[in-house]
């Protein structure tokens, strides 16, 4: 009895349990403390882009550059806002921790905000206050825990920023409310997140003013802040889009043929199935499976008990909307408009999904109230869903899902390409190379200037130039021909003989290539002098090309690499 007695003491004591919280989350980052640089961290859109691009303007000075500045390391310069359109407060991370521990210490960041965030938004005004004090902050510790994508709080800050639109809304308007509006347009993106965020606030707003609520114009003065903010901390990219008329973006051939209706039913089926981990390209992974058995659950429960919740069957129907629209969106028979609406509004409609993590786990906190409270055993199934789903959630730590891949240390491989460097015996800045086999990333993490590059926007001119140098080499493969003159943002050099899907692989071992058929004469006019390559050439068919050095061996390295001079 005493032994019940102590355990129903700490379960029911707040404090405790939010330590308890704050300490599995930290747990949950401890690898990284133990194994630095040697971790696996995502490549995919994530070290093979965002990280470098931060690089590459902090080295420069940025991020708080002119905005017509350019930054020289990529491509022949591209313009300020195609590598940072916002000033990210993670810039500051990076330049207090340096690249790969200011990642670590931002995600660390981006976890807690997640914590409290999601806590006191459950608290206040999702769960009834009879709801057991365990609910919110499990609830709150596997939101923190889920593999946000990159280093910003896109998606882990939304619950603290609905929670200071609510407050505000409710009359609350202390100043802690505006800073957390302030931070979340210093900390997310407008394009990826922030715009639908300002769009669901509108539509709450304008329900409040359709019922007459009392001070409405709270909420307006709210929207209309934090709109501000957003114009403010993204000046690089609202710059490029009104004040230089001249700039014309690669995005402006950008066409997306969709898929059939059934293909995109049997694509989202997946997601479901699968638990989230097919949404958006695993950006958002929800982790959702065992919660959605749970949900089914509390679902019965509540029409057996004649229970009505509205945020529960709103979140639900929020949820079938989507994936109607994003079958609607991705298919063929829409391709038309999809093409011509991405020229009006650069904004991909598919990503109101981004909110998915956000509205899986308040039906999850939901679900264990109702089962908890309405079934005597209902606790019970609570705690067995809590085990299980902290099982799936410290195995589905990034860190643990790329075991076959190269970690940050080998992705970058700082020593071989130093030496590499050192070899060549002159300035980067005084020649660039372009990449074969490797995303020019890694390169450019090394202080290389790069013909390629990748850019979610970059001059359309330049993207003409560029093709010239591997346009016989698209010509032989029409799945490379449409990756770059429908898509482009990777603007990589292509080749036929090798698949473009292979960079995702990161193999380390390519087959010799035997016909490179690049312009090399454009190669060289658009100063690169140098190929960087991860498989062998060669240079006996391809003689405009002399193999220098093989760098390989490194312990420190993932890759072998074939130095080239274009003659």
């Amino acid at each position: 009895m005493i032994g019940k007695g102590l355990v129903d003491r700490y379960l029911t004591n707040e404090k405790y349990l939010l330590f308890l919280g704050l300490f599995i989350i930290s747990i949950a980052f401890l690898p990284y403390l133990l194994s630095g640089e040697n971790i696996y961290v995502p490549i995919w859109d994530n070290l093979d882009s965002n990280i470098v691009w931060a690089k590459m303007v902090l080295a420069q000075g940025g991020p708080f550059l002119p905005l017509d500045a350019t930054i020289d390391q990529i491509m022949d310069g591209l313009p300020l806002s195609s590598l940072c359109p916002a000033y990210d407060i993670s810039y500051l991370w990076f330049k207090l921790f340096g690249m790969f521990w200011g990642y670590v210490f931002g995600k660390y960041v981006v976890a807690l905000l997640a914590y409290f965030g999601m806590y006191f938004l459950l608290k206040k005004y999702i769960l009834s206050k009879d709801a057991p004090v365990y609910i919110p902050i499990v609830t709150a510790v596997f939101f923190a825990l889920l593999p946000f994508w990159s280093f910003s709080a896109h998606v882990a800050g939304l619950p603290m920023t609905i929670l200071a639109f609510l407050n505000i809304r409710k009359g609350d308007l202390s100043i802690k409310n505006w800073l957390i509006l302030v931070v979340y347009a210093f900390y997310s993106s407008l394009v990826l997140i922030g715009f639908f965020l300002l769009l669901y606030m509108s539509f709450l707003w304008l329900w409040d003013v359709i019922k007459r609520r009392e001070n409405s114009r709270y909420l307006f003065f709210a929207i209309a802040f934090l709109s501000v903010m957003y114009i403010v901390s993204h000046l690089p990219l609202f710059y490029s889009f009104i004040a230089d008329n001249s700039y014309v973006s690669h995005r402006e051939e950008f066409y997306t043929y969709g898929a059939t209706i059934k293909y995109q039913i049997k694509f989202y089926a997946k997601s479901i199935i699968y638990a989230g981990n097919y949404t958006i390209q695993m950006h958002v992974v929800t982790l959702d499976k065992y919660i959605k058995l749970l949900l089914i659950f509390a679902i019965i429960l509540i029409i057996k008990f004649k229970v009505k919740n509205k945020i529960l069957f709103g979140i639900i129907l929020y949820i079938i909307f989507s994936y109607i629209l994003c079958i609607i969106y991705g298919s063929n028979q829409f391709a038309g408009i999809r093409n011509v609406l991405n020229d009006i509004l650069p904004i991909d409609l598919s990503r109101v999904l981004w909110l998915f993590q956000l509205c899986w786990y308040i039906l999850l906190a939901i679900s264990l109230y109702y089962i908890h409270t309405l079934v005597r055993w209902g606790k019970y199934v609570c705690i067995v869903f809590i085990v299980v789903q902290s099982v799936v959630l410290f195995n589905s730590q990034q860190y643990n899902t790329g075991k076959s891949m190269p970690s940050y240390k080998k992705f970058y491989a700082e020593q071989q390409f130093e030496d590499i460097k050192e070899y060549i015996g002159r300035t980067p800045d005084s020649y660039r190379i372009i990449n074969i086999g490797l995303h020019p990333a890694i390169a450019q993490y090394n202080g290389f200037y790069t013909v390629d590059g990748f850019s979610a926007s970059y001059p359309l001119t330049y993207k003409h130039k560029f093709k010239k140098i591997i346009e016989k080499e698209l010509a032989k493969t029409y799945q490379e021909d449409s990756f770059f003159n429908d898509w482009g943002s990777w603007c990589y050099a292509f080749l036929s003989e090798m698949n473009s899907a292979d960079l995702n692989r990161y193999r380390s071992k390519y087959p010799v290539i035997q016909h490179l058929e690049y312009d090399y004469d454009q190669l060289k006019e658009m100063g690169g002098e140098y190929i960087i390559s991860a498989a062998e050439i060669n240079t006996d068919i391809n003689n405009r090309l002399e193999l220098l050095k093989v760098f390989d061996g490194y312990e420190t390295s993932h890759w072998t690499v074939y130095l080239y001079k274009v003659i």
